[in-house]
């Protein structure tokens, strides 16, 4: 592996982070044009009592504002045919901004951050604790809402590419 002068250690972990196989989630917040989201994998069930989801976001973005913001954020699961949907809020098809939101159905649950019609699961979530470290902040949301959707299987990326587990067997 060639290393970058600057920061080898950076660079293996970029490496390592791309080899750990996540769901695809979409983190939104906000409400009208002031609405805004990103593509996440470093999101993890925190607690069942009370319900509560942990999601990590750099600072930095348009996301990040909303978030703290509106107070509240919602968790998008997305099933497996919503590739397109991840890579718009992934930045990479130039949409930005509320544009990213245009070609899809939204819907306001507990909290008024906007749902994903057609997700496998939105997890609604009222901000219970936010901690910044590095470039990006921790919060901590106790999940208000849920809404399951009646796709079979979650979107997976692992090594710069995304996988369904759709048409395979549990070991």
């Amino acid at each position: 592996m060639i290393h970058s002068p600057t920061n080898p250690l950076a660079d293996d972990f970029r490496a390592a982070m791309r080899l750990l196989a996540a769901t695809v989630n979409i983190i939104t917040a906000g409400e009208g044009p002031a609405r805004r989201g990103l593509t996440a994998t470093a999101v993890c069930s925190m607690s069942v009592a009370p319900p509560s989801m942990l999601v990590c976001v750099n600072r930095g973005g348009e996301a990040h504002r909303a978030i703290t913001s509106a107070g509240s954020f919602c968790v998008n699961i997305l099933a497996d045919d919503q590739r397109e949907t991840a890579l718009r809020f992934a930045g990479q098809t130039g949409d930005q901004g509320e544009d990213k939101f245009a070609p899809h159905g939204w819907t306001s649950l507990a909290t008024g951050a906007p749902a994903l019609d057609g997700a496998l699961v939105n997890l609604d979530c009222e901000i219970a604790s936010a901690t910044e470290t590095g470039s990006h902040s921790i919060f901590i949301g106790e999940v208000r809402a849920i809404r399951f959707g009646s796709a079979p299987s979650p979107l997976l990326h692992f090594n710069r590419s995304f996988f369904t587990l759709a048409h395979t067997t549990a070991l």
